[in-house]
């Protein structure tokens, strides 16, 4: 079995979960309800217009928000879109999907005499490197989709830290780009409803 992120879950759930010592279950449960830390990098320029964002979330609620808040709602959206398509297939078509464009410029070229081609361009860019907490269980939830994958599509290369990555670009792209419509209305009422 591959690592799917590097705080490396699975190997460790399966080494605890077997164990029949009490330090070893005591240590089972204490992992459970903690947290991990996982470093992620993102784009510069994209970067800067989340905290720009995270910004105007704060304005508008009142309520700290951060980029490690957003990083975890974009990641149990995704969880969320597990769980109503459980078929590997799907997750992995997502993914590559989201991959094919991350970073890259795209343009029409002129491809022979009346046709065109989409051609993507890799964007040399500045890298920031964020450090993003989150609930062990859901890391661990998502390490085992990433496994799960494996069945379908063997070797696929993603860890946890690029699916981070790839939620993440893709989202500030198309906010940037104006095609997010009411996504600040949506977070404010999800901030609303925790608070309550």
């Amino acid at each position: 079995m591959g690592k799917y992120s590097q705080a490396n879950l699975i190997d460790e759930e399966l080494s605890l979960i077997g164990s029949t010592n009490f330090i070893g279950k005591l240590l089972h449960k204490v992992n459970k309800s903690s947290t991990i830390l996982l470093s992620i990098d993102v784009p510069l320029n994209l970067f800067l217009r989340a905290e720009v964002f995270c910004e105007d979330i704060q304005d508008l609620s009142d309520l700290h928000f951060e980029q490690n808040d957003l990083m975890n709602l974009l990641y149990n959206d995704f969880l969320l879109f597990a769980k109503k398509n459980p078929d590997s297939n799907a997750i992995f078509r997502l993914l590559t999907t989201l991959d094919k464009y991350a970073g890259k410029d795209s343009r029409l070229e002129k491809y022979g005499e009346s046709a065109f081609k989409l051609i993507h361009k890799e964007k040399n860019q500045e890298i920031k490197t964020l450090n993003l907490r989150m609930r062990r269980k859901y890391a661990l939830r998502g390490e085992i989709l990433l496994a799960d994958m494996e069945e379908v599509q063997p070797e696929h290369g993603y860890t946890l830290e690029k699916v981070f990555e790839l939620l993440y670009i893709d989202f500030i792209d198309k906010f940037r780009k104006g095609d997010h419509a009411g996504v600040i209305e949506n977070i404010l009422r999800l901030l609303d409803d925790e608070t309550e």
